[in-house]
Formats: structure tokens, sequence, C-alpha cells
């Protein structure tokens, strides 16, 4: 790894355990044992360090055109990719709204992606439809839908945390249980 990738990684670990409101550029030198100019050297600031952990999250959560799920057994697959990611990058959900206050280049760059997101979301569902796995004729049911899973992976964490919950590598897990009661009432027997 190069010393790029390894602040990041420190970043990232010092992020999911302290926060990232109480790890400052200093704090991840130091965790790095190396100077807070030699970080910056690569680095700008922290919102430079969280941006680029943003962008290494989506590109390893985004499925190319041609590997988006056309079934539930593919769809499946990808939730377990899509969840170990997620709790590796966990500090995200856990801050979104939080760090897009203090950076407005991040908040732009994710409504773009989301954006981007909800229509990928849209296009599985639209291939388990065609599959025969779903059935659903109306549209705004299925804008809906799509509404119910993104909003249930975007804000788990938060879910958790306002109810005095931890979330750990177990629990992160039943987020997916959101996203299969929400299509429950449209699977047909060939979903089942």
């Amino acid at each position: 790894m190069s010393r790029k990738e390894d602040i990041l990684e420190a970043s990232r670990e010092l992020f999911n355990e302290k926060g990232t409101q109480s790890s400052t550029t200093n704090h991840i030198a130091k965790a790095m044992d190396i100077s807070p100019g030699n970080l910056h050297y690569h680095y700008k600031n922290r919102e430079e360090i969280v941006r680029l952990l943003y962008i290494q999250m989506r590109k390893e959560t985004t499925p190319p055109a041609d590997k988006i799920p056309k079934n539930l057994a593919s769809l499946r697959e990808h939730e377990k990719l899509v969840i170990k990611i997620r709790w590796e990058y966990r500090f995200f959900f856990k801050e979104m709204l939080s760090l897009f206050a203090r950076d407005a280049e991040l908040e732009e760059l994710y409504i773009k992606d989301n954006i981007a997101h909800r229509r990928r979301i849209r296009q599985v569902l639209n291939n388990l439809i065609v599959g025969e796995e779903l059935s659903i004729s109306d549209e705004e049911d299925i804008d809906f839908l799509v509404d119910s899973i993104s909003l249930s992976w975007q804000f788990y964490s938060s879910l958790l945390h306002t109810l005095g919950q931890e979330l750990d590598a177990t629990t992160i897990h039943n987020v997916i249980k959101y996203t299969r009661s929400a299509m429950k009432p449209y699977l047909t027997k060939k979903g089942n």
C-alpha cells in the first residue's frame, strides 16, 4: 500500500472507532506515527479524506450496469457484499448529515450518487418484475418501494441510534430484513 492508501485506511479505522468529529488530522497522523506535515503533504484536510473514503466506498458498492441484480438470488448476494462494505465505512452513515453540514462538496456528490442509486434500485425492481419474482403494476407503488428500500439502507444506523441500540457487525445485517419486508407483499410464488 502507498502512504496515501495507508492514511485513508488509518483514517477509516479511526473514524469508525471515534467518529469524525473526534478525529482531526493530528489524531490521524499520531495514529500512524507520522508528522501532521507528512499527512498534509498528501491530504489538505479531514474533509478531503472523508470525501475520498466516500468515493472509495461508493465504488466498492456500485455494480457496473451489466452486474445489476437480475433476480432475487443475485440481489441477496449483492446485499451481502454491501453489508460488509457498509460495516467497513459505518462512520459515514452514522454521521452522514453532519458530514454534509461540514462539506458541501461531499453533499453535492452524495446527492448525485443517490439519485443514480435510486435509478439502480428501480432497475433491480424492474428486473424482478420482468423475471416474474415481483408483481407490481402501479408506478406509484414501485416508487414507494424504491424509496422504502433506500430509506432503510441509508438511515438504518440512525434508527438504531435513536432507539438506544448499538450498531454492530451482527445487527447491521438486520437492514436486509427491512428490504425483504418491504418487498414481501409484492413477491410472486416464483419469488418466494
